[in-house]
């Protein structure tokens, strides 16, 4: 099953219109204020097929108030 966010990853018009919400900017501020070494490793563990790291990322950022609160707001926005 795929959501329309699936289909929106391809359109270069919506990655910019999902890179200029407020809330993916607190959300790519609360990944940069963790450590490079594991962001890039998560990166490139879901390029080769495994989204664990990222999932672990994630788990990590729903404990930062805010970065939970914009993932949130961008989930709901992209439905």
């Amino acid at each position: 099953m795929s959501s329309a966010s699936d289909h929106s990853l391809g359109d270069p018009e919506a990655i910019r219109r999902l890179l200029s919400q407020p809330e993916t900017r607190t959300v790519l501020a609360a990944l940069k204020a963790r450590d490079p070494e594991q962001v890039r490793a998560a990166a490139r563990s879901a390029l080769a097929g495994d989204a664990g790291g990222l999932e672990g990322l994630l788990r990590a950022l729903s404990r930062d108030h805010e970065a939970k609160k914009a993932m949130e707001r961008l989930e709901r926005s992209a439905r």
